[in-house]
């Protein structure tokens, strides 16, 4: 099972007025006050509370073109829509549940925000593996018959063989989404492991 490592927001007071926490151990379920509004018990859960020190549950982002978020999570990661409401004239709200850990995104109608610096970090024991995991579902996905310019808004991957994480090396892949918003999967390495040869990027 891959843990959460990280949520990185940068530039929050811009662009995310929401407060966010990390913790390496989140899961379940999370948004900003504006999700909470339409919350039901069914609604915006993704697996189970791992601990009592759980800090994180979810988080939630902002931007300013949902129908490139709605491409990146439905078509590309394959995550399962856990919520989904339309405010008219007011916002639009999605809710994702990826590897057990909630993300909502939303769209201010009347002031909309670009997403700006968003960073989910993920333990992962094969990135490789992840990336054509995600380039097959792309090339399966409508994303995939769009110009390279239109698509490079939704998606684009690279894998960085030899990456510094704190005090550890890692394998590291970037999946980059629409707005500055990206998912990175580390591999980690120990001593004397080899860094396998990696699939051609986008």
């Amino acid at each position: 099972m891959t843990i959460l490592l990280t949520v990185l927001i940068l530039g929050a007071a811009l662009v995310f007025p929401h407060s966010i926490r990390a913790d390496e151990t989140s899961s379940s379920q999370s948004h900003g006050k504006h999700a909470q509004q339409d919350r039901s018990p069914s609604e915006e859960r993704c697996g189970t509370v791992r601990a009592p020190s759980t800090t994180v549950e979810g988080v939630q982002v902002e931007t300013s073109d949902m129908n490139l978020f709605e491409q990146f999570f439905e078509s590309i990661l394959q995550a399962k829509t856990v919520l989904k409401k339309d405010h008219p004239q007011k916002d639009i709200l999605r809710g994702y549940c990826f590897r057990e850990f909630l993300i909502v995104i939303r769209q201010d109608l009347q002031h909309p925000h670009a997403a700006g610096w968003v960073q989910i970090n993920f333990a992962e024991q094969d990135a490789a593996r992840v990336q054509q995991e995600l380039q097959r579902a792309l090339e399966q996905s409508p994303v995939f018959k769009l110009e390279e310019a239109e698509r490079n808004k939704i998606v684009r991957f690279k894998l960085k063989p030899d990456v510094k994480r704190g005090n550890r090396k890692a394998i590291r892949l970037e999946v980059f989404g629409p707005e500055g918003f990206m998912v990175g999967f580390n591999q980690y390495q120990e001593a004397g492991d080899r860094t396998p040869e990696s699939p051609a990027s986008r």
